[in-house]
């Protein structure tokens, strides 16, 4: 079998077959750096293919003058602290954003909104029929004013009239039930 410095040459020349050569030799190595340096395999396996690509396409590069094994295992290491780097890098954005999110609420919290959205929707439901329409889709669906007032045929005055009367009605109806 040809040594490294001969394989590199004649994948330099554009022998393939000498990288898978090179690659067959050097791949056990290779992967048990990564891991060792990453310490997962799915990660060491990702570095691993890195590498070599890395060292075929920088191949020209490479200083025949050293040996090969080295130039290849100092790519790896490189390659594999990028990754760490990278990965940690994300962990931090990751955490940044856990902290930045609300909190998720809790089973208490979770039973006493859904026991609020009934209320109020049983009280919507006491509403006069274009109030409550108004009141939906105003505030719920989030249309503008205008929109509402053509959806329901009605000048935007008559809407601004249903959306206080509404409001008012669901306040006092609330401030009754609660006491």
């Amino acid at each position: 079998m040809p040594d490294d410095a001969t394989l590199v040459e004649q994948c330099l020349r554009g022998d393939t077959g000498a990288f898978d050569a090179l690659v067959a030799r050097y791949r056990d190595r290779v992967f048990s750096l990564a891991f060792r340096i990453l310490g997962e395999a799915s990660a060491a396996e990702d570095a691993m293919q890195e590498a070599f690509l890395r060292a075929y396409t920088r191949l020209p590069l490479y200083d025949p003058a050293q040996p090969f094994a080295t130039w290849l295992l100092c790519l790896t290491a490189r390659v594999c602290l990028n990754a760490r780097r990278d990965r940690a890098t994300e962990q931090r954005y990751m955490e940044r954003a856990a902290k930045a999110a609300p909190p998720a609420p809790t089973l208490e919290e979770r039973l006493y909104a859904r026991e609020q959205r009934r209320t109020v929707q049983r009280l919507l439901m006491r509403l006069p029929a274009p109030q409550r329409a108004a009141m939906l889709l105003y505030y719920y669906e989030e249309l503008p004013l205008a929109e509402v007032a053509r959806a329901l045929n009605t000048p935007e005055g008559t809407v601004k009239t249903w959306l206080y009367r509404g409001r008012e009605s669901l306040r006092r109806w609330l401030e009754e039930e609660l006491g």
